[in-house]
């Protein structure tokens, strides 16, 4: 029964693992201020929540080998109930810190979203002065886009921190995707443009 509960516990140990690294890649740096000050059961004093899961896999493996030492099912309950405590803290913490920078994302993802409207409305209407417009607009989103992937390459290049390049990597790979779309926006209204200017030729 102990040996159920203990794989249980890992499995769930491994998923908050996941979640943690991704939480570290936001660069934030604030597991310590969010955690290790607010529950004295951590031990741990880092920034990188990742290092919070740490500590409760070397405590989930003092369990593990305290099983095998003793039959004592109180002793090993409250060794059990100590780390579910722990483990429901930090995983509380990290969802809440992924739920309010969903929060803060959206707001971009709202502009985007509604400038991906306008621009339908725009080549719906066919409107060649508004498409040159938009067109002009969705050039100058390019060129801020390409800038923060030179800018930061470059702080990548420079980087020699594990966790700094890593959420760099991330953040490039993001800009690549973002760049990715305007560019096929911007296809799609180019081609838009000449097949009304192509009318105004006939």
């Amino acid at each position: 029964m102990v040996q159920l509960e203990l794989a249980n516990l890992s499995a769930k140990l491994q998923q908050l693992k996941l979640q943690a690294e991704h939480r570290d890649l936001q660069g934030e740096r604030s597991a310590y201020a969010k955690t290790a000050v607010l529950d004295e059961r951590f031990s741990c004093r880092s920034d990188l929540f990742v290092d919070y899961v740490n500590e409760l896999e070397q405590d989930l493996k003092h369990i593990d080998l305290l099983s095998h030492k003793t039959k004592d099912m109180d002793l090993l309950k409250l060794y059990c109930d100590r780390f579910v405590g722990k483990f429901a803290m930090l995983q509380a913490k990290i969802s809440q810190l992924s739920r309010q920078q969903q929060q803060q994302n959206q707001p971009q993802q709202q502009r985007i979203q509604n400038w991906q409207r306008r621009l339908d409305q725009v080549m719906k209407a066919g409107d060649r002065s508004e498409l040159q417009q938009k067109l002009a607009q969705q050039k100058h989103f390019e060129q801020q886009l390409e800038l923060k992937l030179v800018e930061k390459n470059q702080v990548l290049n420079r980087s020699n921190n594990k966790t700094d390049t890593a959420r760099l990597s991330a953040e490039i790979l993001s800009l690549k995707k973002r760049l990715g779309e305007c560019q096929k926006t911007t296809w799609k209204l180019e081609q838009k443009l000449r097949q009304i200017e192509s009318r105004f030729k006939e």
